[in-house]
């Protein structure tokens, strides 16, 4: 197989592998909740944006817009897609890792094209403020081309690089030449300056791609480069990665009820279980930040949608947030040994499950319902808008402890003992 043939399914392999990470986490539910109302909310913005809703970019400093031109940029990595097993053969052949370099580098180059055009097009709507000629503008994106592919190899440069003072030195001067460099150029406007950019940009590209493909004794540190990359999404979605990174500082005891005061002062079986829930929840970090992302993420929605579409919206994340409740019912009950002894004491599980998923969607649904009522009517709107979503909470946590809780008929529960005794 040819080297450049081989590249190209390494890259499918990997393609393939993201989009089963990504279909794991996005299942229907998500994507009727969650990731269908976004993209409706972003198509509504970006045509509300381009019929003069962003007239306030005007009034915002050009230079915030280029540095956020130079962060994107600066990000994303540059990857050869090799596995630990083409070591066998890229060794013995030094053309082969040649010809296999060359194709990652032209690959990537096209890559970064699609890239800043995405980026360009998602921003138009603001750049049309700063930027007044189609010149300019196609100026522009070949100028934010060249920088990404052309910063992508220095910084691949820079990662290989032996001393830490010496590595962190060259990545400050770096983003100091290369931030002036974006300022420089993008506050001049001028099309000659974009051009002229991009054309330096595209020789230093060619001479780092010319290096790169003749670079030696970086395949290892190429191969763990990647592997991370791949696993990267996989980490930040499933909470799992392939490379284990060691914490400078471990939390001993817990933030929130480091004591385990008592939340109910009746201690029933279901209070008592479903305390244990909430106090579950409550003491991971790993749950509570993705949670607060999502309701700073709703709360924002219910700021920028129109009134009708607002309601909506606002019924919508009283069922997602309960959804993500019962995530963590379910997770709990799965690990933890404790609901199968109640379960035989015959408490009620309906009670425990609605008392610790209402608390959960409260505790993101509640400051959606005050910012719903000021954004809707007034500061007073908050008070009453509370009530409102305490009510809606109620109802819809109903709704799910009915489908969640059925008859030991419908779902029969198995137990420890009633598996040995099967045995």
């Amino acid at each position: 197989m040819a080297p450049s043939r081989w590249f190209f399914k390494r890259w499918r392999a990997d393609l393939r592998f993201q989009c089963r990470v990504f279909s794991t986490v996005v299942d229907w539910t998500v994507a009727l909740y969650l990731v269908i109302p976004c993209l409706i909310l972003l198509a509504e913005r970006y045509i509300a944006w381009w019929k003069g809703e962003a007239a306030w970019v005007a009034e915002v400093p050009s230079l915030l817009l280029w540095a956020a031109a130079f962060l994107f940029s600066w990000s994303g990595p540059f990857r050869l897609y090799l596995e630990p097993a083409d070591q066998l053969f890229l060794m013995q052949r030094s053309d082969w890792m040649r010809t296999y370099t060359v194709t990652g580098l032209w690959f990537g180059w096209g890559k970064r094209a699609l890239e800043s055009g995405l980026f360009l097009g998602l921003l138009s709507p603001f750049l049309r403020y700063e930027i007044d000629s189609s010149l300019s503008f196609v100026g522009m994106g070949l100028f934010l081309w060249q920088a990404k592919a052309c910063l992508a190899l220095v910084r691949r440069f820079l990662a290989g690089m032996d001393g830490m003072l010496r590595k962190g030195l060259m990545t400050v001067f770096t983003l100091v030449l290369g931030g002036a460099a974006f300022m420089w150029i993008g506050e001049d406007g001028h099309p000659f300056g974009f051009y002229a950019g991009a054309a330096v940009l595209a020789g230093c590209w060619s001479l780092l791609a010319w290096l790169r493909s003749r670079q030696k004794g970086v395949l290892f540190t190429e191969i763990d480069y990647d592997q991370a990359q791949r696993m990267r999404w996989a980490a930040l979605l499933l909470q799992t990665s392939g490379v284990v990174h060691q914490r400078f500082w471990v939390m001993k005891r817990p933030w929130l009820f480091p004591r385990s005061t008592p939340l109910f002062r009746r201690r029933t079986a279901s209070r008592i279980v479903a305390e244990a829930v909430i106090k579950s929840f409550l003491r991971s970090g790993r749950q509570l930040v993705p949670y607060f992302q999502l309701v700073a993420f709703c709360a924002v929605a219910l700021l920028v949608t129109p009134t009708v579409l607002r309601w909506g919206c606002w019924i919508l994340f009283s069922f997602l947030f309960s959804l993500w409740g019962r995530s963590v019912w379910r997770e709990w009950r799965s690990f933890n040994g404790m609901f199968a002894v109640w379960a035989q004491s015959g408490f009620k599980v309906r009670g425990a499950f609605q008392k610790a998923v209402f608390v959960l969607q409260q505790i993101g649904f509640l400051p959606l319902s005050a910012v719903m009522g000021a954004v809707t009517f007034g500061p007073w709107g908050m008070v009453w808008m509370i009530g409102a979503g305490w009510a809606v909470s109620w109802y819809t946590v109903s709704l799910f402890a009915r489908r969640e809780c059925q008859a030991p008929s419908k779902q029969p529960l198995e137990y420890p003992s009633e598996v040995e005794e099967g045995r």
